[in-house]
């Protein structure tokens, strides 16, 4: 599956590393000629980032050129990303930096360094710093700070069944002891129905299985809330009673992950 790109900010940086203040054309720096912008940032190993300034000058024919240093003990440079920007000659600001950069899993301090092949004036503004994912990393994240936030949840339900005579059907519902509907995927679309159907069946609960009770495809956490059921519902017999107790655990899991609303169900049958 293909990966998007998505940035979340997590610290932008405003400094004036030189003299004078900053005014509305940017903060002034003399680049070129081994002349250089250095600032330090707190990124962190293994993480992937967007860096990024915007930079402009009146000189002609002007590239600026940003590097990203690992620096390692004793100052010495471990890895360097680089990426190199043409100024316009008009003195429009340019954009200077990395859409993506995955940093490795290696302990020092993070420096960046801009230059220029020309000796000059140039302004910049506007450092940006942001932490970047893509999609299956975005949910990782997601789901880790969830659980650790709120604990381990139900993330479907399961119906034992396998002591009654009941069927196979497009639409089975569950009721309570007191023949209060519980469940029956009524606004499941038809395609879904067809395709993959409002529960599934099994004559044990297998790791296959419980893959329709997973969170998300990127991430297999799978707690099945396991009842038992009491009677047979319907003359159809693919519905099903649960007990009144068994009914609350459901209503109480729901509370904290609606897995109802993800056809998240099991009937378990022979």
């Amino acid at each position: 599956m293909q990966k998007k790109i998505c940035s979340i900010v997590i610290v932008v940086l405003s400094m004036v590393l030189c003299s004078g203040a900053v005014v509305a054309q940017g903060t002034p720096v003399m680049l070129g000629a081994g002349q250089e912008l250095r600032i330090d940032l707190p990124l962190q190993p293994g993480r992937s980032y967007e860096i990024s300034m915007d930079v402009r000058t009146e000189l002609p024919d002007a590239a600026a050129v940003m590097t990203l240093c690992l620096i390692g003990e004793n100052n010495q440079v471990l890895e360097t990303w680089e990426a190199k920007t043409v100024l316009p000659e008009t003195g429009e600001w340019a954009i200077l930096g990395f859409s993506h950069v995955p940093l490795p899993q290696k302990s020092g301090r993070w420096e960046l360094v801009v230059t220029a092949d020309q000796e000059g004036r140039y302004y910049w503004q506007n450092l940006r710093v942001l932490r970047s994912y893509n999609e299956s990393q975005e949910t990782i994240a997601y789901w880790n700070d969830k659980l650790s936030s709120q604990g381990e949840f139900y993330t479907g339900l399961v119906v034992d069944a396998r002591h009654l005579d009941v069927r196979r059907g497009i639409s089975p519902r569950i009721y309570s002891e007191n023949g209060q509907l519980i469940y029956g995927g009524v606004l499941a679309s038809q395609d879904l129905v067809q395709e993959r159907g409002v529960v599934g069946y099994g004559s044990e609960l297998t790791p296959e299985l419980l893959q329709r009770l997973e969170v998300d495809p990127d991430y297999p956490y799978a707690k099945p809330l396991v009842v038992e059921a009491i009677g047979v519902a319907d003359a159809a017999q693919t519905g099903v009673y649960i007990s009144n107790e068994d009914t609350q655990r459901v209503l109480e899991a729901m509370a904290q992950y609606d897995f109802f609303a993800r056809y998240a169900v099991i009937f378990l049958i022979n």
